[in-house]
């Protein structure tokens, strides 16, 4: 059991490294060189770069310690530890790939795949259990506490991004970084699927162990219920909850760790009425 947990942080820190170096080969090799523009912290990194020629990488480093402390009291230790990692894995890989148009001048095709290819970084690392930093651990904590989508506050930061590109380089290099922005969310939506939610049913011989790890894991609650089950005749407890699909690993991992033989099954939950909050 525990190489097979040293097996998975080591798969999970060279995703983080990886999603690191796909953001810098976007940011740098693709969208900054065509006078384009990313989302976050790193869209205003981007910006003063153009205004003063300020380190894009030392800048997304400063920037974001503040936001790794405030990850670290709201979003747990395991996700601010690989957050520290990828914050770090970004400067660097900012810092030492250079800025220059590598592979296409064409502006349409650096929007597209500058966009598809830096989002595709930060989606890698979300599903490695951390994050790429910056305002995505801010839009973290408003999710769990005010019930606000990182979704609906990711457009908000990019409408004032791409406002602000309009205003210091034209409207045609706006309307590519709207591009750029569009086809980078459609990435991380599809690498992550990350605004569909599931009913999850779990069949287990540890119900209370089982319950209290949920709710101490992921900050929900749960409903029990005791059943019989039908072949074996034994006693069996039945949890419900609900996650978001993003979450499916991690739970699966933490019943696992509990009881190896539960019985694990989801559904697609459409519509929820009740006391239920994107924390993702």
């Amino acid at each position: 059991m525990k190489n097979r947990r040293y097996y998975r942080i080591i798969i999970e820190v060279v995703a983080i490294l990886f999603g690191s170096l796909l953001i810098a080969v976007g940011a740098n090799t693709l969208l900054i060189p065509a006078d384009l523009l990313s989302g976050g912290v790193i869209g205003i990194c981007m910006i003063l770069f153009h205004f003063f020629d300020w380190s894009v990488g030392v800048q997304y480093f400063i920037y974001n310690i503040p936001l790794l402390i405030l990850g670290y009291i709201h979003l747990g230790r395991k996700f601010v530890i690989y957050s520290v990692l990828a914050v770090v894995f970004d400067a660097l890989f900012l810092q030492l790939i250079p800025i220059r148009l590598m592979w296409t001048d064409n502006i349409i095709l650096n929007s597209i795949f500058g966009g598809a290819i830096s989002f595709a970084g930060g989606a890698i690392m979300l599903r490695a259990g951390g994050s790429n930093g910056g305002l995505d651990i801010l839009a973290r904590v408003i999710a769990k506490h005010k019930n606000i989508s990182i979704a609906k506050f990711g457009l908000m930061i990019n409408l004032v991004i791409v406002t602000i590109s309009a205003v210091i380089f034209d409207i045609q290099a706006a309307m590519f970084t709207i591009i750029a922005l569009y086809v980078g969310s459609k990435t991380y939506e599809a690498l992550l699927n990350i605004a569909e939610r599931s009913s999850v049913i779990i069949i287990t011989d540890k119900g209370t162990e089982v319950s209290a790890a949920l709710n101490q894991a992921f900050h929900r609650g749960v409903t029990s219920w005791d059943a019989l089950g039908a072949y074996s005749h034994t006693e069996k407890q039945v949890i419900l909850c609900i996650i978001v699909n993003i979450q499916w690993s991690e739970l699966c991992q933490t019943v696992q760790n509990i009881d190896p033989h539960a019985f694990i099954s989801a559904m697609p939950a459409h519509k929820i009425i009740g006391n239920f909050k994107n924390t993702w």
